[in-house]
């Protein structure tokens, strides 16, 4: 593996203002724990719409799982769809028939 020494790139080296930057944010730790309270909170409010509104809840629980359904049969119906070759596909254009037609002069 080759090195590239630091005076070839000097714009590759971290300057004093970003790493102070870093130092005054939040830390990772701390970033966690505002998610995942938030992540409660919603928890909580979803709860709660659901108590409200349990006819609307269960619709939207039979959509998810069509959804879910679906998406894992569409792989399935594809490979399906060749029947023991390549899949056919349509030129999407007109059809040709037999007969040549030539334009009338006159």
């Amino acid at each position: 593996m080759s090195s590239i020494p630091n005076s070839a790139m000097p714009h590759a080296k971290e300057s004093e203002d970003s790493q102070q930057g870093q130092a005054d944010g939040p830390t990772l730790t701390e970033r966690a724990g505002k998610l995942r309270d938030q992540a409660g909170k919603l928890r909580d409010q979803a709860g709660d719409y659901a108590r409200e509104n349990p006819k609307t809840a269960i619709a939207a629980g039979a959509a998810l799982a069509a959804g879910v359904i679906a998406a894992a049969a569409i792989p399935l119906v594809r490979g399906r769809s060749g029947s023991g070759g390549a899949a056919k596909k349509s030129g999407g254009g007109a059809k040709k028939t037999g007969a040549k037609t030539t334009p009338k002069k006159g």
